[in-house]
């Protein structure tokens, strides 16, 4: 799916070429920094729909869905994906990836501790979850971070996946099949 991603924004940005239009002023149209867009570009950053569909809009160009085949590429690599999200030590959910569904067995409810607002979720609300959990697209040092982390792209499953969602503000961290981690490990890691 990457690829085809990339042949997108390769003719949109081959449009506004054409067009004679700057970064800056597609950028400043879409409501986005001129940075993000030349990331994008470039092929740093994997935009997301939304922000293509933003992007050709500006440029008075349609984009088509079609179905391709029965099984997207992308959603291989979340399939089978299973973790456990906790809240330092205490286990707060089970989640396990299967297809386009993702079941999540919660132990705890409490709302402040909870990440996960259902048993049943899709690819695209897990893949938010995750993103929450990740710096931000736009941010000017992204790139900086994601190569500290050995990526080259924006992926938030990759991100999570490296640094287990681990934020400054709460005690939630994800564990991936086959870990062994406690709260204290992830606290080692925080402080770095």
């Amino acid at each position: 799916m990457e690829q085809e991603i990339q042949t997108l924004v390769e003719q949109i940005t081959k449009y506004r070429q054409k067009a004679n239009l700057s970064q800056r002023a597609l950028a400043y149209a879409c409501q986005m920094p001129q940075s993000t867009l030349a990331r994008i570009e470039l092929g740093k950053t994997v935009p997301q729909l939304h922000t293509l569909l933003k992007l050709a809009r500006e440029l008075d160009m349609e984009l088509k869905l079609e179905k391709k085949c029965s099984t997207i590429p992308e959603l291989k690599k979340w399939d089978g994906l299973k973790f456990s999200a906790y809240w330092k030590d205490e286990l707060m959910s089970k989640v396990s990836v299967q297809g386009n569904d993702v079941e999540v067995i919660r132990f705890l409810l409490h709302p402040m501790k909870q990440i996960f607002w259902s048993d049943k979720l899709n690819i695209m609300q897990l893949s938010q979850i995750f993103e929450d959990r990740c710096w931000e697209r736009g941010r000017d040092d992204i790139d900086e971070l994601l190569s500290n982390i050995g990526l080259r792209y924006y992926d938030p499953l990759e991100i999570v996946k490296r640094t287990h969602g681990i934020s400054y503000n709460d005690f939630l961290w994800f564990q991936f099949e086959g870990e062994n981690f406690r709260y204290q490990d992830m606290m080692t890691r925080r402080c770095r």
